[in-house]
């Protein structure tokens, strides 16, 4: 069940980072788009593994 929560806590975390990072780069804020994109990826890889029940 922990895992469950985990994965759908991660995906929505990755989603809240892409908009931010689509927004950046509207601002022209190149950095911490990248900085947010990264941080995407690694929520999307942390719910990949949760859904597989991969963790740890």
């Amino acid at each position: 069940m922990e895992r469950t929560i985990f994965g759908v806590f991660t995906a929505v975390l990755a989603w809240i980072c892409l908009v931010c990072a689509v927004q950046c780069f509207r601002k022209k804020k190149f950095g911490l788009a990248i900085v947010f994109f990264l941080c995407a990826f690694t929520n999307l890889v942390n719910t990949i593994h949760a859904a597989y029940q991969m963790l740890f």
